[in-house]
Order: C-alpha cells, then structure tokens, then sequence
C-alpha cells in the first residue's frame, strides 16, 4: 500500500513538473523580458548596475535554454552591406535534435556559437 502511495507521488510530481515547463516555455517570452527590463530596474536602483549585468546575463543563459528546448534559433543579419540596423528571423528547427549531423553538433558544442557568412551580389 504505501509503496503505491510513493508511486503516485512520484507520478504526480513528474505531471506537475511536465504542465509547470510547459507553462514557463509557454510564457517565457513575457517572463524574460519582465526580468530584463522590471525586475532588473529594482535590482539596479537597489544593487548596483554590475548586479543587474550579473542577472540579465543569467537570464540571457536561461533564454538560450529556452531555445534549445523549443528548437529555436534567431538570426540576426543586415539587410544590405552599409545597413546600420540588425533585423532579427527567428526559426524553428522541424527536426528534432538527435537528427542533428554529428558534425554539426560538435561544432556547436566546441564554439558555442555557429557562423555562417554570407556575401551580399547586386
């Protein structure tokens, strides 16, 4: 009997831990930029600055994870050669990880960061 119990808690904590991801991947944008912008304020005016550079920064890993459970990845590019300005694509990988080429996935992990460039022809 009370090994049911232990199964059933441990059940319910998992189903409850599933909807609180899903919940937080599902708000995650709002909870983020609450974090970078009002929290961090409050933070700044009573802290200092260095710890408010300290928070977004970990908000800023938080995020990365984020996009590596949603499978997401944002591009940032120029729209010609001399633009001044970013824009921002953001896409959304269909296949799941464990596809990845092994080649791929190594350079990411060893770089942390994959670039690729592109050459502007008019």
């Amino acid at each position: 009997m009370i090994g049911w119990v232990i199964v059933g808690a441990i059940v319910g904590g998992m189903v409850l831990g599933a909807v609180a991801l899903k919940l937080v991947e599902k708000f995650w944008d709002s909870i983020k930029d609450w974090l970078n912008n009002t929290a961090a304020d409050v933070v700044q005016k009573y802290i200092g600055y260095d710890a408010r550079r300290a928070m977004q920064k970990a908000v800023n890993k938080a995020d990365r994870f984020m996009n590596k459970i949603r499978n997401v990845s944002q591009v940032y590019y120029r729209s010609d050669p001399l633009a001044t300005h970013y824009d921002k694509v953001t896409m959304e990988t269909s296949a799941p990880t464990y596809e990845f080429d092994e080649e791929f996935i190594k350079t990411i992990n060893e770089q942390r960061v994959l670039t690729t460039k592109m050459e502007y022809r008019m």
